[in-house]
């Protein structure tokens, strides 16, 4: 399967936007709880954690990015892309359950027919750092606002018989309040 690269960060906004079939996991190994979800008229809040632990690295000579999203309200994504020519393949993957409990990562799917896994450890390190945005999004302007926690990781790929370090620089659980309303 074919798939796109995408760009550091993105996930982290695709948190707060857009609510795609992502469901149900919890912010650094926590035990998952019921979502906090307002809605006075079209103004909709939602209170979301979880984590973006996004990792490059190289494996088989290929460059690799995978993306390990968790989200309490929208759910729990892994994408793994591999190569970045006409031979890229990758592709994503929901889970209900999550990929991140106690402090110890495991996320695996298929890519091109080969398992591929991401395993290691992360955890929360540093200081609290707020968070305050807005931007207009599908016809919604949507604030978030809260904070972010670096995440101290340690993890490797493994796919087709070779295990290969992955660098995960921007790697942050969260924990958001984000309103959205009609931008009229």
């Amino acid at each position: 399967m074919r798939s796109t690269q995408l760009i550091t960060g993105a996930l982290a906004v695709i948190a707060t936007t857009v609510p795609f079939g992502i469901g149900g996991a919890a912010q650094a190994g926590q035990p998952t709880t019921p979502t906090s979800r307002t809605t006075t008229g079209d103004i909709t809040t939602t209170h979301e954690r979880g984590i973006v632990l996004e990792c490059t690295g190289s494996i088989h000579g290929r460059d690799v990015f995978t993306s390990v999203y968790e989200n309490n309200t929208f759910g729990n994504v892994l994408q793994v892309v591999i190569g970045d020519d006409g031979d890229q393949v990758g592709g994503s993957r929901s889970d209900r359950d999550g990929f991140l409990d106690r402090g110890r990562v495991r996320a695996a799917m298929k890519v091109d027919g080969t398992r591929a896994l991401i395993s290691g450890s992360a955890r929360r390190v540093g200081d609290r750092i707020p968070v305050s945005e807005e931007l207009d999004d599908a016809g919604q302007h949507v604030t978030s606002t809260g904070f972010h926690r670096s995440l101290d990781t340690d993890l490797r790929l493994t796919w087709r018989r070779a295990t290969v370090p992955l660098d995960c620089a921007t790697a942050f659980a969260y924990r958001l309040t984000v309103t959205k309303e009609p931008i009229e």
